[in-house]
């Protein structure tokens, strides 16, 4: 689109032409609009509401280290999260929140608790309806429709959620299905700051609700594919999300 545009201007020179701000708001849809649009796609607020927990079971590719794992994701109301990856030669890697309590458990670096900025991070990415794409108004500051922008292939609307806590993000949403197809937000890890850009593609009907089996993310310089093939709602016990024993000896009284 750059170079298209600067084309443009390298054979034409004419004067510039604002267009009033009632044609160009006409332009884009509201923020509501288009969250309102992908919650209709994906089966419905009351389809979606009716859910109180999901499991997803497939494997994760992370393809630079040659890393290729079996991979459990289990969520629950109101955030409560728990992830599994079983990596051949290497063991068990766990990560969770339990609704106060972030925690990574794994073979190279053990148990730990998760802090600060990290822990509100955690907090956040486990919140059950924004794992359906589904975003509350009062929890945000602004919700704005910035552009219409191409992404991952697709003409796609660019929303801008501020939250009242925690960091702003970019959401994109397909112009064609309504459909969430990617994010790019900023999050707290061990490593410091850390850019996130998600990729959501290959929805399937799962009972009355449509999910993203596929999710390619990029993070810290790795590109990290999520594939799943099994969804199931409310099955999740709450022992799902239950401190492992060295965890737990982690916490203090």
């Amino acid at each position: 689109m750059k170079q298209f545009t600067r084309a443009l201007v390298a054979a034409f020179t004419v004067t510039t032409i604002t267009l009033p701000a009632s044609l160009s708001a006409q332009a884009l849809p509201s923020a509501k609009e288009v969250l309102d649009r992908h919650i209709t796609a994906i089966g419905g607020r009351d389809a979606v509401m009716a859910i109180t927990s999901v499991q997803q079971k497939g494997t994760l590719e992370l393809a630079a280290m040659g890393i290729s794992a079996e991979l459990t994701l289990a969520m629950a109301k109101p955030n409560k999260m728990a992830m599994t990856m079983t990596i051949p030669g290497m063991g068990e890697m766990q990560q969770g929140f339990n609704g106060d309590i972030g925690w990574d458990n794994n073979p190279m670096q053990g148990p730990r608790l998760a802090e600060g900025e990290e822990l509100a991070t955690r907090k956040e990415s486990a919140n059950f309806a924004e794992g359906f794409g589904i975003f509350d108004a009062e929890k945000f500051t602004s919700m704005e429709v910035v552009e219409k922008a191409q992404f991952a292939g697709e003409e796609a609307y660019k929303v801008k959620l501020v939250r009242k806590v925690g960091r702003p993000s970019h959401e994109y949403f397909s112009v064609a299905s309504g459909l969430r197809i990617g994010s790019q937000s900023t999050a707290v890890s061990p490593m410091g700051e850390i850019e996130i850009n998600a990729v959501m593609s290959d929805y399937k009907q799962f009972g009355t609700v449509k999910m993203p089996t596929r999710m390619a993310q990029s993070q810290a310089g790795n590109d990290i594919t999520m594939t799943f093939t099994d969804i199931t709602f409310n099955a999740v016990k709450d022992d799902a999300f239950a401190l492992p024993p060295a965890v737990k000896a982690l916490v203090k009284p």
